[in-house]
């Protein structure tokens, strides 16, 4: 039996049921975000499930980065959402035109509430075109996106659904999310975003919130050239509207072992029942990892308090291999796919060398291959480690690394495939995978010999 991932759409472009209040105020932005920032890590990547009745294939997390943020509405019951993503290159099939690379794609976001109700679908069509081909394999840097819509409170399901033009492919993801009531009580706090810039002075990048422009940081990730963590958050209270009280701010922010490294407190001017509020940090001494940031305000007029809470990442980009080697000796392994004989064996001789030296040695492999060294990000390493990453996960034989087996070495050099094809058992032959890429028009046949899952290359053609 033959199972192929790939499959025609036709969006649907019912409201169910929605509101004309929310229908007119869902609106699709896209905002030139130069965030410059490094991936995050695996352990801070949205976490997505397969929807039911999925038409195309999974999009696997470490390919989209998506932040979501809830504000209280500008009527009563209503939470605005505002849903930023941004997806791999490596997601679409580029197709050379001219001096470019071009891929024509459609993305549907669909919203489902927890009984599985559609109450809204928007549908936009674009394209991407990138000047090589090297970029076709990468995190979209220049652009994030941006998705808007208002709902009552409660949970629900933002589904992605991501169509192909050129290759008829479709891949699927969800998210799921919880709508606070930001009207029932008297004092709260909306979510904390996570930024590289809030400023009161106009800007061409970057989003206008109650007179704040606010550039996003969607991977919430900090670090080397990008110490400075700005935040953006709003207060709703409930207090009269003659109060002189200013509003008691405490931030806290915790390691990644959970103890508190740093505590601040503020009085802010209050700025009525709804106020927007800011806040800058140095992470220039903060480790790698992952950390927390909680705000506790006290408004001693309405007698209440009230917390959020957000996590963030230090990632200093020339570590990024610790996230998938364990010691030095297995990033040099790692590069041997990518790396000429002589390099492998200069890295080798650093084994038993101080740290500073290993680093500034993999500092110079990973320099040389930088496809863009007028920025601070090397996009190329942050692909070769995804996939790294990815293959680990998905293609582990045994006791084995995943990235050492044989779908795991194809993978991690050509990326994902623009088609699979999976034969499972069948009288005459094993379970086999036939993955396709357009790119380089070759297909490369995995079998399964001993019926563990444990494919190996077959053949190539």
């Amino acid at each position: 039996m033959s199972t192929r991932y790939i499959s025609t759409f036709e969006p649907d472009r019912s409201l169910g049921g929605l509101s004309m209040y929310q229908y007119n105020h869902t609106f699709w932005v896209w905002i030139g975000l130069i965030v410059g920032l490094v991936g995050q890590p695996s352990s801070a990547r949205a976490q997505f499930a397969l929807p039911e009745n999925t038409e195309g294939d999974v999009i696997d997390p470490i390919y989209a980065i998506v932040d979501i943020m809830t504000a209280r509405g500008n009527v009563i019951d209503s939470t605005r959402i505002d849903c930023y993503y941004r997806l791999s290159n490596e997601l679409f099939n580029f197709i050379k035109s001219g001096e470019k690379f071009v891929s024509h794609y459609e993305l549907s976001l669909i919203v489902k509430d927890d009984k599985g109700y559609q109450i809204l679908a928007e549908t936009v069509r674009d394209s991407i075109t990138v000047d090589t081909e090297v970029e076709t394999q990468m995190m979209d840097n220049s652009r994030a996106k941006m998705f808007t819509t208002y709902l009552p409170p409660g949970k629900y399901d933002l589904e992605f659904k991501l169509y192909d033009i050129d290759s008829a492919g479709q891949l699927d993801m969800v998210r799921s999310f919880k709508v606070p009531d930001y009207f029932n009580k008297k004092l709260s706090i909306s979510d904390i975003q996570f930024a590289g810039l809030v400023t009161s002075e106009p800007s061409t990048i970057g989003l206008n919130k109650r007179g704040l422009t606010v550039v996003p940081n969607l991977t919430r990730s900090y670090g080397e050239e990008h110490t400075e963590l700005y935040i953006y958050y709003e207060i709703y209270t409930d207090a009269k509207a003659d109060t002189k009280k200013a509003l008691k701010t405490t931030y806290k922010i915790k390691s990644p072992k959970g103890r508190i490294i740093l505590t601040h407190e503020e009085e802010l001017e209050r700025q009525g029942p709804v106020g927007a509020y800011s806040m800058r940090f140095d992470t220039e001494d903060f480790s790698q990892g992952r950390y927390s940031l909680e705000i506790e305000v006290e408004d001693k007029d309405v007698r209440k308090t009230a917390k959020s809470k957000g996590d963030f990442y230090i990632n200093w980009q020339y570590l990024l291999p610790l996230t998938t080697a364990k010691h030095f000796d297995e990033i040099v392994d790692q590069l041997e796919y990518i790396a000429e004989r002589d390099e492998i064996e200069l890295l080798k001789k650093l084994k038993e060398e101080p740290g500073d030296e290993q680093h500034n040695a993999l500092y110079d492999f990973w320099k040389r291959r930088d496809p863009t060294p007028e920025t601070d990000q090397n996009e190329f390493m942050i692909m070769y480690y995804r996939r790294i990453e990815y293959a680990n996960s998905n293609f582990r034989m045994g006791l084995g690394k995943g990235w050492r087996s044989d779908q795991g070495r194809i993978y991690v050099i050509f990326g994902p495939p623009n088609e699979v094809e999976r034969f499972t058992f069948e009288s005459a032959t094993n379970p086999y995978q036939v993955w396709h890429y357009n790119n380089i028009s070759r297909r490369f046949v995995f079998v399964d010999f001993d019926g563990y899952g444990r494919y190996q290359l077959y053949r190539v053609y």
